[in-house]
């Protein structure tokens, strides 16, 4: 007597399907962050004006706006959240909503200086937040790709599928994640030196 054929799922299996699904998400957090901030008052964006107006007033006394550890903790946080999420089942959920997360913030952010200060404030904003992501945002899809396939195959094994590959055992997901740490260590650099000189030059 034959078994019945039991059908399985494979759509997170796959990096590209993986690519498409966080990058979709990313997007969509993107396009509501540009919503929410158009649709709020301009005195709504005070704590990010404030903090605006501090980096601007230590550039202009000639003092450094930002250091070192600040920088490297706050652009670490969500690689880290991303790694630790990509070695656990709940990684499946936890990566999707990561990177909704992480695209709202980045757009909300641009988008409410555009809204309270214009074009210029349009180029703080890509100065401030778009330049570093040239660096961190590829590196932080690579890492949640392989994230996200890692922790399904972890999801896979819960459910019973003893033999499905897992992705941290591989040399590959270990290299993806040095090489993201890298990326970080650069945005670091950048927030650090690039990007109060470009500021200078607009303000």
């Amino acid at each position: 007597m034959k078994k019945p054929r039991r059908w399985r799922v494979n759509l997170l299996s796959g990096r590209s399907a993986a690519l498409g699904l966080l990058g979709g998400l990313f997007l969509t957090g993107s396009i509501a962050g540009c919503m929410v901030a158009g649709s709020l008052a301009p005195e709504d964006s005070g704590t990010l004006l404030n903090m605006l107006d501090e980096y601007v007033a230590a550039l202009k006394q000639g003092g450094e706006p930002v250091s070192f550890l600040p920088v490297l903790w706050q652009l670490v946080q969500v690689p880290l959240a991303a790694f630790l999420l990509g070695l656990t089942a709940i990684g499946v959920i936890g990566l999707p909503v990561l990177f909704a997360v992480r695209g709202f913030c980045l757009s909300y952010a641009v988008a409410a200086l555009y809204r309270v200060m214009g074009v210029s404030g349009l180029l703080l904003g890509l100065c401030l937040f778009g330049v570093s992501a040239l660096l961190w945002l590829p590196a932080l899809l690579d890492l949640g790709v392989t994230g996200l396939t890692g922790a399904y195959g972890l999801l896979r094994r819960v459910t019973g599928d003893g033999r499905y590959p897992l992705a941290a055992a591989t040399g590959r997901y270990w290299l993806n994640c040095g090489l993201c740490g890298c990326a970080v260590l650069g945005c670091v650099v950048v927030e650090c030196l690039l990007v109060p000189a470009l500021i200078r030059v607009i303000i």
